[in-house]
């Protein structure tokens, strides 16, 4: 198996917590991960950055701002 290094799993880690890489390389940042503490520190920064996107992701806009983004988008179309 190649071995990876720090700069090619900082690069891939977002792939690697979406499960978007081949089972080799997902082994092989794995493997990794498990023996470098610099590799594993980015790797938990992403997972609490994933996190923080995914609950910003679930809440529910202002109704101010809803309003706001419906009103210009009507202006949008209307000028087209």
């Amino acid at each position: 198996m190649k071995k990876v290094d720090c700069e090619e799993v900082k690069k891939g880690v977002h792939e690697y917590l979406h499960s978007e890489l081949h089972e080799e390389e997902l082994e092989q940042v794995t493997a990794h991960l498990a023996n470098c503490d610099s590799c594993e520190s980015h790797y938990d920064i992403e997972v609490i950055f994933n996190q923080v996107i995914q609950r910003a992701c679930d809440e529910v806009p202002a109704e101010q701002l809803a309003e706001r983004v419906m009103v210009r988008l009507r202006e949008i179309q209307q000028h087209d």
